[in-house]
């Protein structure tokens, strides 16, 4: 008995049938199209903007951060501009008592120049001695 199968047909049968493929991907078509949907949208944003977060720029140029920090001490990737706020801290002195107003600048998260990455990779090409024109 227990060698016996309760399905007569061959595993192998169940694969190639129309109904065993037919009902694969009517479960799994709502799950592909979302996580192919957000791909696409993602593959546009970064290839659009003129600026990108350093965790995405290493991440779609399959870099790590370290190198990416690298790139950036020598000049290789750009930094975007970022905006700046002035902020106000209150301190008091410990030994004196004395209130005294700190202003500082605080910057921006650090973005990549895209538009400026795009360009020097175009200028190098144009430059490239095994690309005719």
């Amino acid at each position: 008995m227990h060698t016996e199968n309760a399905n007569t047909q061959l595993a192998s049968d169940l694969l190639g049938s129309k109904e065993f493929i037919d009902g694969i991907t009517a479960l799994l078509m709502p799950t592909l199209s979302k996580v192919l949907s957000s791909a696409v949208e993602r593959a546009v944003v970064m290839n659009a903007s003129a600026t990108m977060s350093k965790k995405d720029f290493a991440v779609a140029n399959r870099i790590s951060d370290s190198v990416l920090e690298k790139w950036i001490a020598n000049g290789i990737v750009l930094l975007a501009p970022t905006p700046t706020s002035k902020v106000k801290r209150k301190h008091t002195c410990e030994k004196t008592g004395q209130v005294s107003t700190v202003v500082m600048e605080k910057h921006g998260n650090a973005l990549i120049n895209v538009a400026a990455w795009r360009e020097k990779n175009r200028q190098q090409a144009v430059k490239c001695r095994y690309i005719k024109p």
